[in-house]
């Protein structure tokens, strides 16, 4: 299932400079070896391998101390990679899931013992959760404290935020709500923007790549990231997307993806609340000690 053209990660990473000390890669996967850990026939794409000891090399090199890992669409709901990475790096992890509607207790409990503190809703892709589970998941997650994370396009459902602030748990959107339409005024986004200000979701500063043309994205992106900064910055987080799975062509470099947060939010104590300080709140991060890593 893996097309001729599917981008492998690009392993030269030389960023500028380096993430606050604390900082949280708030998004990423693995891809390990397929004997190992198979994937779901239901998939929407057979990624190239990205093992962690790459994706390790990664975020030390942009100076990411943790980072949290979701689980991809192409494994389904076999969390076997997903639990195994979790708890051999306990000390740097967290993760959101990717739970069936009949997931019992034990389940959810087990996961959250590896570090698991959300689970995703992936509307885009084959092999993820979808939407019309999303309430009956919330009701099975809410006694642990997790959230839903959303795989959506706010574009083509421009509803959907504000369903989602009903749900009773937290709401994260990934990649700027992953709008088909990149118009910063397109109700969508504007409604998301809506949501969070009023303190009742999150949003991901991840994936530009998603949203805009790859020319000029760094730039095409900022309208996005500062109609979110006119929200509420105690409700955004950021995250590398590493390895950038099923994109069209060029694959993005992460010193690149990295040194735009420094444009993106541009002090000290900006950066110190949307990579450190709001992901230790929402994935339950204790406060970062560096003597500890």
């Amino acid at each position: 299932m893996m097309s001729a053209d599917y981008l492998p990660f690009d392993p030269l990473v030389t960023p500028r400079r380096r993430l606050p000390a604390g900082s949280v890669d708030c998004h990423f996967h693995v891809f390990e070896d397929p004997s190992r850990y198979p994937y779901t026939a239901n998939r929407s794409y057979t990624p190239t391998p990205a093992p962690w000891a790459s994706f390790q090399a990664m975020n030390d090199a942009i100076g990411a101390d943790r980072a949290v890992l979701v689980h991809p669409s192409v494994y389904g709901h076999d969390h076997a990679t997903f639990v195994d990475t979790l708890i051999a790096h306990s000390d740097r992890l967290r993760g959101v899931a990717v739970l069936p509607v009949d997931v019992s207790e034990a389940e959810i409990a087990r996961l959250h013992a590896a570090g698991a503190r959300g689970t995703r809703v992936n509307v885009l892709f084959a092999g993820g959760s979808q939407l019309e589970d999303a309430e009956t998941l919330a009701q099975k997650i809410a006694p642990f404290g997790w959230h839903i994370q959303f795989l959506v396009d706010v574009a083509a459902r421009p509803e959907l935020p504000a369903w989602a602030a009903g749900l009773g748990v937290p709401v994260v959107f990934d990649h700027f709500g992953h709008p088909s339409r990149p118009d910063v005024n397109d109700a969508g986004f504007q409604n998301l923007c809506a949501l969070v200000r009023e303190g009742n979701a999150w949003v991901k500063l991840s994936g530009a790549y998603r949203v805009v043309g790859p020319e000029g994205k760094w730039t095409a992106i900022r309208p996005f990231v500062d109609a979110l900064l006119r929200t509420r910055t105690d409700r955004l987080v950021w995250g590398s997307d590493w390895p950038h799975p099923n994109i069209p062509a060029p694959m993005p470099n992460d010193g690149d993806i990295a040194d735009a947060v420094f444009d993106w939010l541009d002090t000290e104590t900006l950066r110190r609340q949307v990579l450190v300080e709001n992901p230790e709140v929402l994935y339950g991060f204790a406060p970062f000690d560096a003597n500890a890593l």
